[in-house]
């Protein structure tokens, strides 16, 4: 049973989506209150084409109890809560000492406690450093290196960018091999002023992203918050922003803003934005394109097609179908062109081929396990090889099916299909992708579009809940365990359990120093 909580007693209640005008809403059935409902999708057709689309994964029946549960075991991405503290006073946040009373600065200890449960886990989650404002902390770059150089974590850093303005902290930092999630709200200095308090925000991250491109290695994403009658009009710009720095970037989150905030402290209600308005917004960059958006968990699907390609695979896998969205726009060294232009269908048809290919090949891997085949290969070395070179055609049949060909490959008539014929093979068994795409296509970059719900308690859902592998991890020195949250509810219980973290170190730190009192006597 799906539950939600109710518009007006907030107890978790009964829910179903509902189709209305076009729209979706989330009908909550509750016994105290009647019905009451809340917004949740600008378009039930998109929302749809990603349902369509679910691979499916064994659901539970949630009880929205994520303080008790012991189900999420596995994460694939675990945000990690290394301080609330901030540099700036965003007054729209409520992840800051302002708004949640308390500050909260565990020891590296706590982290490493939080590191070494997770380097259990094969695949290893990604880990995001959370806060307030990551880079805070003095020994923020002791906390990457720990994460990445001892326990092998893929690390990103989610940060506003401030400290990122000095180019030395910039450059150690990016050279800990921490890939930056740079919150930027576009170009606008008005869109500062109202959620950042401050229109100089805009010429420090100026600095700081200047400081990213000038890096000798740089991973950085940019995290993109979208308000109606604030910057809902400036994706184009954005657009030719993000071109230039094609080499560094690896990803673009588009997050609609939903209000978190209490009235009181931040004057400033906005209407709600679904991801779904987002993904009209970007399809008004392209009008001659059809710009359909497919599941992030359906594309982290592809694990086996992805390692064939030399390629990482995506952190979400198995997140519920109308959770985070998935669009890609390709460079072809010139602009930015939606991935549409390249297809002949859409981008969700192309996904289904992926992900039957996807199907047949794990299959494969399964029968060579115990065939006489693979254990043959097996035992000279050769059985990765050989599965990757029997997986061409399958990559091969996607590419030919939906791919417009000619706009891809180089060449012209039959170089053209000559370099169409050899690409799937040289991308299989060549060491680096770059190598067989830069010989091969007129393709110079692709970017990843992500649009990230903003939850708020309106359309938390246990649907989703259940199924999300993206966590908060914690430590509990307590009760000397590790716990995890799931990132839509942790706004639900972070006060609580940050706060009374908070509160036992700060007696353990004050325990300390009353023992040390009598020692310097």
């Amino acid at each position: 049973m799906n539950r939600s909580k109710c518009e007006k007693c907030k107890a978790w209640v009964p829910a179903e989506r509902v189709e209305r005008d076009g729209k979706v809403y989330l009908v909550k059935d509750c016994p105290d209150c009647g019905q009451t409902e809340a917004y949740i999708s600008a378009s039930a057709e998109r929302c749809q084409i990603k349902r369509d689309l679910d691979p499916g994964f064994p659901s539970r029946d949630c009880m929205a109890d994520c303080r008790e549960c012991t189900e999420h075991r596995t994460p694939a991405y675990a945000f990690v809560d290394v301080t609330n503290r901030c540099n700036l006073n965003c007054p729209m946040c409520v992840d800051n000492v302002a708004g949640q009373g308390f500050v909260f600065d565990p020891p590296i200890e706590h982290l490493e406690k939080v590191f070494e449960h997770l380097a259990q886990f094969d695949p290893k989650p990604t880990i995001a450093l959370f806060g307030g404002e990551p880079t805070v902390r003095d020994d923020i770059l002791d906390i990457v290196n720990l994460s990445v150089k001892k326990y092998g974590f893929k690390t990103r850093v989610l940060t506003n960018g401030m400290k990122l303005a000095d180019e030395k902290y910039c450059h150690d930092l990016l050279a800990a091999k921490a890939h930056l999630l740079i919150s930027y709200d576009g170009d606008n200095p008005q869109t500062y002023k109202e959620l950042r308090n401050s229109t100089k925000v805009l010429d420090m991250k100026k600095k700081a992203i200047a400081n990213c491109n000038s890096a000798r290695r740089a991973k950085v994403s940019y995290v993109h918050c979208m308000a109606w009658g604030l910057n809902d009009k400036d994706l184009p710009e954005l657009i030719e922003f993000l071109h230039p720095q094609r080499k560094i970037l690896h990803g673009v989150y588009l997050m609609p803003l939903c209000q978190t905030w209490d009235e009181g402290q931040f004057d400033y209600k906005p209407e709600r934005m679904t991801a779904e308005d987002v993904e009209m917004l970007l399809a008004k960059c392209y009008p001659d394109y059809k710009v359909e958006f497919v599941s992030l968990g359906l594309v982290s699907q592809l694990d086996t097609i992805m390692s064939y390609l030399g390629q990482e695979g995506l952190p979400w896998r198995g997140c519920h179908p109308n959770c985070e969205s998935f669009y890609a726009l390709v460079s072809d060294g010139t602009q930015y062109w939606p991935i549409s232009h390249y297809l002949k269908h859409g981008l969700p048809e192309m996904g289904k081929a992926m992900l039957e290919a996807e199907k047949r090949l794990v299959a494969r891997e399964e029968r060579w396990k115990t065939s006489f085949i693979g254990r043959m290969f097996g035992a000279v070395g050769l059985k990765k090889f050989m599965l990757r070179v029997c997986a061409a055609p399958s990559v091969a049949s996607v590419l030919f099916g939906h791919m417009r060909l000619g706009r891809i490959f180089k060449g012209r008539g039959p170089t053209k299909l000559l370099h169409a014929l050899v690409f799937p093979f040289h991308l299989l068994v060549a060491r680096k992708s770059r190598t067989a795409k830069h010989s091969h296509l007129n393709i110079d970059t692709i970017l990843p579009v992500i649009i990230l719900p903003l939850e708020d308690d309106s359309v938390i859902e246990t649907e989703r809940l259940s199924r999300c592998p993206c966590v908060h991890v914690y430590y509990d020195p307590r009760v000397d365990d590790v716990n995890y949250v799931p990132v839509c509810s942790w706004r639900l219980h972070n006060i609580e359990i940050l706060g009374g973290l908070s509160k036992y170190y700060a007696a353990a730190a004050e325990g300390d120093a009353q023992q040390a009192e009598p020692a310097k006597a």
